[in-house]
């Protein structure tokens, strides 16, 4: 699944290379994952320009200038791909848009988990407020005592998945929490209330860390994600612990990387540095 670090590298990606254009023409495909009917949506976007790119935690946003804002959710396989006019789309294309300047952007989802939510700009932050989000780990206002007081607020919750639930932290998911707690040296499956002061300043310092570094990477293609080119990101092979089951932990200390089951979801972790 794309997490903060795909989606920002998509953003960034879109914010050089479509803010300015204007969407000529749209095509729907799928509309069954559009929160208004294909007629109503195409009606919107078309001869509108786009006006810029954003995020927020791992939707990606694409803000129109008529005061609307198309909020997208790549889930486990969207992807959103930048081609030359006229290339015939993929078989799991939900919406093409025919741009200004000889280009068009392809919504696509092999799985069809994804969704796109076409809202007014204005009320972005009601749908954050609804969505329970927490703040941004790369902004100011995501400090080592906000984090503290949201791990203490849910003490009894799994680490990991508090991390993924987005309220302590916006855009993390399978991949960065785990190799946050790798960093941390504290065990998925720990209470968030058991994680010590020392160990909480390893997991904010880690979050601060990788998330970047992975943005400079272009994000980590483990599963489908391709970025706005359909190229994979390269962080694939900086990840420490996700996905490298049976390997031996990179701090040389004897432990093997082990897969197990948290939150109803896969996690890898070191059974010799990352006590419960």
């Amino acid at each position: 699944m794309p997490e903060l670090p795909e989606v920002e590298t998509i953003r960034l990606q879109l914010q050089k290379q479509v803010v300015g254009l204007k969407i000529i023409k749209a095509r729907v495909i799928f509309g069954k994952k559009i929160n208004v009917s294909a007629t109503s949506f195409v009606r919107a976007v078309t001869g509108v320009m786009i006006k810029g790119a954003g995020r927020r935690a791992k939707l990606l946003l694409i803000h129109l200038s008529n005061g609307r804002t198309m909020v997208i959710h790549l889930k486990m396989t969207g992807r959103v791909l930048l081609e030359n006019a006229g290339t015939v789309p993929s078989k799991h294309a939900f919406v093409v848009f025919v741009l200004s300047g000889g280009k068009q952007l392809v919504w696509e989802d092999i799985r069809k988990f994804g969704f796109l939510k076409l809202v007014e700009t204005k009320k972005l932050e009601d749908l954050w407020k609804k969505e329970g989000y927490g703040p941004e780990p790369l902004d100011r206002s995501f400090t080592l005592s906000v984090l503290k007081s949201c791990l203490l607020r849910h003490a009894g919750k799994g680490v990991k998945p508090l991390l993924m639930e987005q309220t302590c932290v916006a855009g993390l998911g399978n991949i960065y929490a785990a190799e946050a707690l790798w960093q941390a040296g504290v065990h998925p499956n720990r209470p968030a209330g058991k994680v010590s002061d020392a160990e909480i300043k390893k997991l904010y310092d880690g979050i601060r860390k990788i998330l970047p570094a992975a943005v400079r990477s272009r994000g980590s293609s483990a599963d489908n994600y391709l970025d706005l080119f359909g190229k994979e990101g390269t962080f694939v092979s900086k990840l420490r612990v996700y996905d490298r089951n049976g390997e031996p932990c990179r701090r040389g200390d004897g432990g093997i990387i082990k897969k197990i089951r948290t939150g109803g979801r896969g996690t890898y972790f070191c059974p010799r540095c990352q006590k419960i």
